[in-house]
């Protein structure tokens, strides 16, 4: 009996706490312009990583990545896009079977570029689950939006961001997490890609936790430097209602060990060389 009073004073508050991801791998297991994903460490970064719901973006080889999953993450089940865009690139959901139910999940096409079918871009998946311990349904739309800062990519990713809007919307009976790599390419400079993002999120009611953080990714910045420079590509997106719930929010490997700043390719290390420029991003809910 005293046992689990203690239980119930100590360990619940940790016990209700759940956890939820989402990491670009850089078309895994095929980038062959920097070599075949390093696999080992990506097992090092998914152990390290582990949510009860992760988001995985750029699923290239759809077979490994199962058996990526099943190796490291046994109690957890995936569900993945049949959609990948041109590149192939595919969307996952891996959840913890512990924590969640499966209860449904759709692809919407029509972010693909084309209506009703496949086309260049990528989908977005839309998984419903159960967490357990309430019995709350939540919605995780996973997302990979049109990349690029010209004029034409961003009327795109717009046009997007109206989609997701409207798709959001048919879920307002649920508890709603969007999540992936939304390439806002003008996050930190607050550019017209920024308002339009932000403007999707005041409509829906919701916030990005990425407000917290310094950065999510590196690219090559300018040609006139050697370093390269961090920038907010990647969102973990809760609803307003349920902001009081983030009990943290993190940026993970590289955009960790570096604390954002400008780097050079040897000091971004083996994650940033071999696995991807993204940074997976954590975020944790009571």
């Amino acid at each position: 009996m005293k046992f689990l009073m203690l239980f119930l004073i100590f360990g619940l508050p940790a016990w209700s706490k759940w956890t939820v991801s989402t990491y670009n791998i850089r078309n895994f297991d095929k980038d062959y312009s920097s070599g075949a994903t390093n696999i080992h460490e990506l097992s090092r970064i998914i152990k390290e990583v582990k949510s009860d719901v992760m988001a995985f973006q750029e699923v290239v080889n759809k077979s490994a990545f199962v058996e990526l999953m099943k190796k490291n993450l046994p109690d957890h089940l995936n569900v993945i896009s049949n959609c990948g865009g041109f590149g192939k690139q595919h969307l996952a959901l891996v959840y913890d079977t512990k924590k969640f139910e499966y209860l449904t999940h759709s692809e919407a096409l029509d972010l693909s570029g084309s209506e009703g079918k496949c086309s260049n871009l990528r989908p977005a998946l839309f998984v419903t689950l159960k967490l357990k311990m309430t019995g709350d349904k939540y919605t995780f739309g996973v997302v990979h939006l049109k990349a690029g800062s010209s004029a034409s990519a961003m009327e795109q990713r717009w046009q997007q961001y109206k989609k997701i809007q409207k798709l959001t919307e048919t879920f307002q009976n649920h508890q709603v997490i969007l999540l992936g790599d939304f390439n806002t390419t003008g996050h930190l400079s607050k550019d017209e890609d920024f308002r339009q993002f932000y403007g999707m999120l005041k409509v829906l009611g919701m916030t990005t936790t990425s407000e917290q953080l310094n950065c999510t990714n590196y690219w090559t910045g300018l040609p006139a430097g050697n370093d390269f420079i961090p920038s907010i590509l990647d969102h973990i997106v809760i609803q307003d209602k349920n902001l009081t719930k983030v009990q943290s929010v993190k940026s993970l490997t590289h955009c960790a060990q570096l604390e954002c700043r400008p780097a050079t390719l040897e000091e971004l290390g083996l994650s940033f060389k071999s696995v991807s420029d993204h940074c997976p991003v954590k975020v944790t809910l009571d």
